[in-house]
């Protein structure tokens, strides 16, 4: 699987974190998904268009991966069916580098970013997240980066880009596992027959496969004698390993609880992340001050209901792939009465 959120994030909620300021940063120039929208006026649309100045210019951005794609189109679309606002398209700006320093200079104006990314990998940039619940990490980071920059940080989604465990449902049946601690408490009870697979070096990275054992708890001896009865599988990449939990040839593997690939793999159930190993990675609208009017704050906060869920944005991110991400959203949210 190709990683879609370019390692912004490295760690777990409660480690120390690396390599996170270069996160995100597949920088692609301009537009990046096709389209005649840069510099385009958005006229008509509905709702709180008459309060905006029409010869405002906002400048849309994203970074430079499908999901991100297809964000910032979303962005744009809402603008211009509900606003007055110029905009201009730059889609696939870059990472998120990038980003912290166009939004200070005032080049980019609007953008949907993760928070996970937001805390670790911009100014001031924080090496732990040690938040129980998405609330209280989204109270913390929108205090923060609105005293700090000039943008407004707007409503987040109630669903998230962060990794997910996902397991066969024939392979738990019988079985009361719903969460990791659930399987944690299994597999330490002395049942070894689910059969993990995962990506090649996802066991060692520092929120892989063995430090999530680790943190919940799995018994050290408990996983040695797991791994001598089942093999645990190392595939090419972590869609290889899905497809062999969808093939049947492995029982539980781990990916991005919103990549398109996964829409592919049947018959299965996520595991709740239930003491949060991962931060959490709920995307929410970020705002230039200099164009924060009610109108542009209103469009932009349709986001969450236009994407309702994780599985909402895995499909938009498959289409995607399909068609290109400004015809995709353009469906999307017609389709959804939002344009």
């Amino acid at each position: 699987m190709e990683d879609e959120r370019q390692q912004s994030w490295t760690g777990s909620r409660r480690r120390v974190l690396g390599m996170l300021a270069a996160g995100g940063a597949a920088t692609l120039g301009g537009c990046s998904s096709g389209g005649d929208a840069e510099s385009s006026t958005a006229e008509g649309g509905n709702g709180a268009a008459g309060s905006t100045n029409s010869s405002q210019s906002v400048v849309v951005s994203s970074k430079g991966y499908t999901e991100q794609l297809n964000l910032g189109y979303i962005a744009y679309e809402l603008l211009a069916n509900n606003t007055g606002v110029s905009l201009v398209d730059e889609t696939g700006f870059g990472g998120n580098a990038a980003h912290a320093e166009a939004y200070q200079a005032g080049d980019i104006h609007a953008y949907y970013d993760y928070m996970g990314s937001l805390w670790a990998a911009h100014p001031p940039q924080h090496d732990e997240a040690t938040f129980e619940t998405p609330d209280e990490q989204y109270t913390a980071l929108k205090s923060e980066m609105e005293s700090e920059h000039p943008i407004r940080i707007l409503d987040r989604a109630d669903w998230q880009n962060t990794w997910a465990v996902f397991i066969r449902e024939d392979a738990i049946e019988g079985t009361s596992i719903e969460t990791i601690s659930d399987l944690a408490g299994y597999v330490n009870d002395g049942n070894y027959d689910i059969q993990p697979a995962f990506g090649d070096g996802f066991r060692d990275r520092s929120d892989g496969f063995d430090a999530l054992l680790e943190y919940y708890g799995f018994e050290s001896e408990h996983v040695e004698r797991w791994e001598a009865e089942q093999e645990f599988i190392e595939a090419a990449s972590a869609q290889a390993a899905g497809t062999a939990v969808d093939e049947g040839y492995a029982d539980l593997s781990f990916g991005y609880s919103t990549s398109a690939w996964l829409t592919t793999v049947e018959d299965i159930v996520y595991l709740d992340d239930d003491r949060n190993f991962w931060p959490f990675f709920h995307p929410v609208g970020v705002v230039h001050e200099d164009v924060a009017t009610e109108a542009v704050v209103s469009a932009l906060n349709k986001m969450p209901d236009a994407i309702p869920d994780a599985k909402t944005m895995q499909e938009l991110n498959s289409h995607a792939t399909e068609v290109g991400s400004q015809q995709a959203v353009v469906e999307h949210l017609k389709a959804n009465d939002f344009i």
